[in-house]
């Protein structure tokens, strides 16, 4: 199961990587070929596409690398017991809301539904949203997992 995450996460990881390096290019030629009074056509469209892309394949890794933004500026008051209720809480929020993403997504997706000034299909971007959540909620579950053995773990040492 660790492997299928793994490979899940650094798949959706290389592909948003890829596009920021895609992205950086195309971005300085659209904004000088607009600033030299020849805008290229459907510019904004693919750059809001690479930011989908770029974003939705970098949660997974994110969440795997513990690098999401956290705020404890009232948790870290809490007691310990406290402050692992609230993280596992948090775990458990992360898993439900990916997959509730993920059922909506898959529910609602409409095979007809295209950009409007490329008429590039919603369908790549939408599987790919779900493949990302889903690793998304792979790792919190798997932190999730991580995290009860280690309480586990320290309550019988004590």
């Amino acid at each position: 199961m660790k492997s299928l995450v793994s490979f899940i996460t650094n798949l959706a990881k290389w592909i948003s990587f890829s596009m920021l390096i895609v992205m950086v290019p195309l971005v300085t030629y659209f904004s000088i070929s607009r600033s030299l009074g020849y805008p290229v056509i459907g510019d904004i469209e693919i750059v809001q596409f690479s930011m989908v892309v770029l974003i939705m394949g970098s949660l997974a890794y994110t969440e795997a690398a513990g690098a999401h933004i956290s705020i404890g500026v009232i948790a870290d008051r809490f007691p310990a017991k406290a402050q692992l209720a609230l993280d596992f809480l948090a775990q458990v929020l992360t898993i439900l809301f990916c997959f509730i993403v993920c059922w909506a997504f898959i529910v609602k997706i409409n095979f007809d539904q295209t950009s409007d000034l490329l008429n590039l299909s919603f369908v790549p971007f939408k599987v790919f949203l779900v493949i990302c959540f889903i690793g998304w909620a792979l790792e919190a579950a798997m932190k999730f997992i991580r995290n009860v053995g280690d309480y586990n773990a320290s309550s019988k040492s004590k």
